[in-house]
């Protein structure tokens, strides 16, 4: 199968969508000449613009995450607000405590501050400072999404973080989804992905120790971690089921949309 990208191409080896392809036998083009199955809207970037021959593409086959478009900060927030109906914002005017201070732009980190301040800064917006430490380690959930599907999701536990909330990595495993969310919440995260445009992508999740909810915090178009650094800390054979379950998840649910587009 051959697969078109545009407006870029996945160069670097870390992406997930590599492994995923070379797993499945498939290829990719840039040349909207050639013939190919269906395509992807695919920019490491926080904002994409709207790409004309994308959109007469997909007048014929399907064009995944055309419609995820905004993925700063502000977006995901509002789209979670609007799900979930709840916030992780505060006001740094205001608010009394700990928080975290972050670029709107994703991938960009973020500091744990004071508040409030006299001035917040330029660009950034301010998030409640989530507790979701367990024996000692900060658990985080990376969700992968594929297809409206949630096929696996990775624990990863890091050190507490301090003053930035990019902290070192223990470890990571691989755990069913039912295991981590019920299942009112899985509907949940992929009404949330619905509403961003993300067909493909994973989600920075995290469960608070305060109120036991859910709180979804990062939205990645372009995912990685498959790399050879092996920044995630995967054992070959948690690497080796990870891509295995994301392929089997990509190749039915193309399937799926390729039968209902027609």
């Amino acid at each position: 199968m051959k697969v078109l990208f545009l407006p870029d191409y996945p160069e670097r080896e870390f992406y997930t969508i590599i492994p995923i392809f070379m797993r499945l036998g498939w290829f990719a083009t840039q040349d909207p000449g050639d013939e190919f199955a269906f395509a992807i809207c695919w920019q490491d970037s926080t904002f994409v613009e709207s790409d004309p021959v994308l959109l007469e593409v997909a007048r014929k086959v399907p064009v995944l995450n055309l419609g995820c478009r905004d993925i700063s900060k502000r977006r995901v927030e509002r789209v979670f607000s609007e799900t979930f109906g709840r916030t992780t914002f505060v006001d740094p005017l205001t608010f009394q405590g700990r928080a975290v201070c972050k670029y709107d732009e994703n991938a960009r980190g973020g500091d744990i501050v004071q508040l409030p301040v006299a001035a917040p800064k330029a660009g950034r917006v301010y998030q409640t400072l989530i507790d979701s430490s367990s024996d000692g380690e900060m658990v985080e959930f990376r969700v992968p999404v594929i297809l409206g599907n949630i096929p696996v999701v990775y624990e990863e536990r890091k050190d507490i973080p301090v003053d930035s909330i990019k902290t070192r990595k223990r470890s990571a495993r691989l755990r069913p989804p039912r295991d981590v969310f019920e299942e009112t919440e899985r509907a949940d995260l992929l009404a949330f992905c619905a509403r961003m445009g993300l067909d493909f992508g994973e989600l920075d999740v995290l469960r608070s120790n305060a109120d036991g909810q859910l709180y979804v915090l990062d939205v990645n178009k372009t995912p990685g971690g498959f790399g050879i650094f092996n920044r995630v800390n995967w054992t070959r054979d948690q690497r080796a089921e990870a891509i295995e379950i994301l392929s089997r998840a990509f190749a039915d649910g193309i399937e799926r949309r390729l039968l209902e587009q027609g």
